[in-house]
């Protein structure tokens, strides 16, 4: 063998080793970190809604006429919405009126007790005289037995001289006469006083009654009141259902949908109409529970709906948080958001779709890098590879502000040091590389 032939052999086998040692390198593209301002944002979808609608439902049971109000049409509040039947509601006020008047009238008829009290003082003076003529009866009476007493003695003396012959016939006779009519006169003034008697114990219950008539008055005038008080009721109730019988619009603004276009007899409840005024519009949108923390009331908010952009400010987070799939079928935690907005464009109308960003801060002359050049190990921790040399070097980093496009490194990386634009979780610290190009 040449020593020509052993040159070329040689060489040969320096560009095959050359050229498998290229093939195990990996072409990758840098990046260096650069310092300048970063804003952390992330972006949900939204939807716009109305902090409060109002439904219009049917008031009472009733006819209604045609509902021809459509949706988008302007009302103003207290216009009338649709015409209800009021004629039953107005019959029924009428009755409840007439029932409250009838009662009324029988509690004056029932108040006036001048009768009464005109008959109790002169049935307290029929008493009073019947009592003092009861008390001339039984003094007559008590004469009367003194004179049958004394004809009796008289009638017994004569009597008695007569048997001796003392007196005439005609004496005794006399006596005897006078003693008779005595007793008459007795039993007479005794009838009498029976009489009295029995005429004062009638009498005198008359003050009684007309107090135990009186008395009774009262509890009818308790059961009246009473009576009359749910006969107000029944007015009041009847005056509050013709007052219901009509449909007037509660706030200004617009009609969202029409549920029914009336035209007959609907129950109470029914619904017609749903209208809310544009001026409360409002956005909501369902995000992350780790990013709602991240979140306070009056947080920026940037929203897009195709070529228009919007700014708001979060209004509200929701305490009570939710789970929702994603599309790619994993659960999360979500919480609602609602964001007030700061204009109310006429173009943007209720259940709109949008694009919301929430700014949850911002930072000056500090180190960035791209989103997509920092990977996140399975504990939870941050890492990039450095390229130093033709090698690779997993170094830990740790993140502060972020966005969709780019981070903050707060530490474990220096200005000037370059990483992998896009890094695999394949590549190993120590794997050779061999750089492409530059960021």
């Amino acid at each position: 063998m040449s020593k020509r032939t052993v040159v070329i052999g040689s060489f040969v086998t320096f560009c095959l080793l050359l050229l498998s040692g290229c093939g195990h390198q990996l072409e990758v593209v840098a990046v260096t970190p650069v310092r300048g301002g970063i804003s952390s944002v992330f972006t949900e979808p939204a939807q716009t809604r109305l902090a409060r609608t109002y439904r219009v439902t049917m008031p009472v049971d009733g006819r209604i006429g045609h509902v021809d109000l459509l949706p988008g049409d302007r009302v103003e509040a207290g216009q009338p919405l649709a015409m209800i039947d009021r004629f039953p509601f107005e019959q029924r006020v009428e009755e409840a009126q007439a029932a409250v008047s009838e009662m009324e009238q029988q509690l004056r008829i029932n108040a006036y007790d001048e009768i009464e009290k005109t008959l109790a003082i002169e049935m307290t003076a029929t008493v009073e005289a019947t009592r003092d003529a009861l008390r001339a009866a039984d003094a007559q009476v008590d004469a009367e037995k003194v004179r049958v007493a004394w004809a009796e003695k008289v009638r017994e003396r004569n009597t008695q001289l007569a048997k001796e012959g003392s007196v005439s016939q005609q004496d005794l006779e006399n006596a005897v006469l006078a003693a008779q009519t005595a007793q008459i006169s007795l039993k007479q003034e005794e009838f009498i006083q029976a009489a009295l008697n029995t005429l004062f114990t009638a009498i005198k219950l008359g003050p009684k009654y007309v107090e135990q008539w009186l008395g009774r008055k009262r509890l009818e005038r308790e059961v009246s009141l009473q009576q009359l008080a749910q006969a107000r009721t029944r007015l009041a109730r009847a005056e509050y259902q013709l007052d219901l019988a009509q449909l007037r619009a509660p706030v200004s603004g617009v009609v969202l949908h029409r549920y029914s276009e009336g035209e007959g007899s609907l129950p109470a409840g029914q619904l017609l109409l749903e209208i809310g005024n544009p001026a409360d519009l409002e956005v909501v949108s369902d995000v992350l529970t780790r990013d709602a923390m991240r979140l306070s009331v009056g947080t920026s908010v940037g929203l897009t709906a195709g070529d228009m952009r919007l700014q708001g400010i979060v209004k509200r987070i929701e305490p009570a948080g939710f789970t929702k799939r994603s599309s790619l079928g994993v659960e999360q935690q979500r919480v609602n958001v609602v964001v007030a907005l700061s204009e109310h464009p006429d173009k943007i109308g209720v259940g709109y779709r949008l694009q919301a960003r929430f700014h949850t801060g911002s930072s000056q002359n500090t180190l960035i890098l791209p989103r997509f050049s920092v990977l996140q190990a399975a504990d939870g921790s941050h890492y990039v590879f450095l390229i130093e040399g033709n090698r690779l070097k997993r170094r830990v980093v740790k993140l502060g502000l972020r966005n969709d496009r780019q981070l903050e490194i707060v530490d474990g990386l220096s200005e000037g040091e370059r990483v992998v634009s896009v890094p695999d979780a394949e590549m190993k610290d120590g794997q050779s590389v061999r750089v492409a190009a530059e960021e």
